[in-house]
């Protein structure tokens, strides 16, 4: 196994740095992949599908499984998401990034699977945003060129890796509250950054 599971498939269809979670700002937005799916005590790269409803006026995001039924129907349609443990070099921090864009998805599957490129753990990623509003925004992703991460930050992405509970998205729950990781296997140093 490695970068991405088995079972992922590239989406069909459509559908800046903010405290803990990457949000694309307008122009050149670079970071690392350091979470995968096989990481351990929990994976650092989740997929499945992003629902929304609303509860006493807040819209609440609902996500579930690949492969899982929905819990709820939803008044939108709900869209495949990809959300991964980066190293955000514009906030100089890890955090949780989620792709819902369908072209984004496909080009990180695509960079994944080309023998040149492969794992994107290896290699700096930028996605270049222009545009306001969801109709006239558009993302360009970008590689650099394969590299090692500087030791400091390597230092820095192991130690936060280790305390994200990324699957507690599926329960609504927030990935960087303390956990008790499972008592299973504990990865001693497989990271390929």
């Amino acid at each position: 196994m490695g970068f991405l599971p088995n079972n992922i498939k590239a989406p069909s269809e459509g559908g800046g740095g903010s405290g803990n979670y990457l949000r694309f700002t307008q122009g050149e937005n670079k970071f690392r992949i350091i979470g995968a799916s096989d990481d351990k005590p929990t994976p650092g790269f989740i997929h499945g599908t992003l629902g929304w409803t609303e509860e006493d006026g807040k819209k609440r995001p609902i996500r579930w499984a690949e492969g899982t039924q929905a819990p709820m129907q939803f008044a939108d349609k709900p869209r495949n998401f990809y959300a991964f443990v980066v190293y955000n070099y514009n906030e100089s921090k890890v955090q949780i990034l989620e792709l819902t864009q369908v072209k984004l998805q496909a080009e990180l599957l695509q960079l994944a699977q080309d023998e040149d490129w492969g794992d994107c753990r290896k290699y700096d990623i930028s996605v270049v945003r222009n545009g306001e509003g969801r109709d006239d925004t558009t993302y360009a992703m970008n590689p650099k060129p394969i590299k090692k991460l500087d030791e400091d930050i390597r230092a820095i992405a192991k130690a936060e890796l280790k305390r994200i509970n990324l699957p507690a998205l599926f329960d609504g729950g927030d990935p960087f509250a303390e956990f008790t990781p499972p008592a299973a296997e504990v990865d001693e140093d497989g990271a390929p950054f």
